[in-house]
This record gives structure tokens, C-alpha cells and sequence, in this order.
């Protein structure tokens, strides 16, 4: 029987989407030392996040407090107008935004594509 290739990790992390990135970025922060290995099934990162998507920042600005200025994809497309309609049979109706709840507002967040927010992570 042949011997079977291996490496050494202190952490390895399943799935190469914004959560195991920011998993394997964290870590590296608290622990520079740590062999960190992120698996990804896809023939780069981002390959198979297709959506897009509007994100609250604050999760990067705890992780990454400088993403703005680092050419993150995210930065690019700040939300700058918020609509809300009722749909029927017959179109659209517009909703008052004093009629919505807080968290339907996307003031302060950003647009764009997670699989672009992966391969920049």
C-alpha cells in the first residue's frame, strides 16, 4: 500500500463562500501563526457564489476596517434610493416609507456581487 500525501493545518475550512473566508481571516488576525486551509470545491473562489446581493457593512467593518479604501468591489455601489411596491393583477403600487419597518430600509448599505466580495477577500 502506497503512502498517502498529507499537510498539516491547525484549522481547515470547508467552503470557500464569505463566511469561511471571514472564518479564515479572523483567524489569521487573532493568530497569525495558525496554518489556516480553506477548501473551496470551485475552480477559484467566488466561482459558485453567483448572486448578488445588498449587504450591511457592519460585519466588514469589524473584520476589515479599511475595506473601503482597499479596492473592495462592495465600495463601489453604495444603496442611494430605497423603493417599495405592492404588487396586483393590475401593476404596482408605491408604499410610504413611513409605512415600512426599519430593517426594509438599506440606507448605509452597499450593492454588488458576493462572488466579486469573495475573490477580493
Amino acid at each position: 500500500m502506497s503512502a498517502r500525501e498529507s499537510m498539516p493545518y491547525d484549522v481547515v475550512i470547508v467552503g470557500g463562500g464569505v463566511a469561511g473566508l471571514g472564518a479564515a481571516i479572523r483567524l489569521k488576525q487573532v493568530n497569525a501563526d495558525l496554518e489556516v486551509c480553506v477548501l473551496e470545491k470551485g475552480s477559484e473562489i467566488g466561482a459558485h457564489i453567483l448572486s448578488g446581493a445588498v449587504v450591511d457593512p457592519k460585519a466588514l467593518d469589524e473584520l476589515l476596517p479599511d475595506w473601503r479604501d482597499d479596492d473592495c468591489p462592495m465600495a463601489e455601489t453604495p444603496v442611494t434610493d430605497n423603493w417599495h411596491w405592492t404588487l396586483s393583477a393590475k401593476g404596482k403600487f408605491a408604499m410610504p416609507h413611513l409605512a415600512m419597518p426599519p430593517f426594509m430600509s438599506n440606507d448605509g448599505n452597499y450593492t454588488g456581487s458576493l462572488g466579486s466580495l469573495c475573490r477580493w477577500l
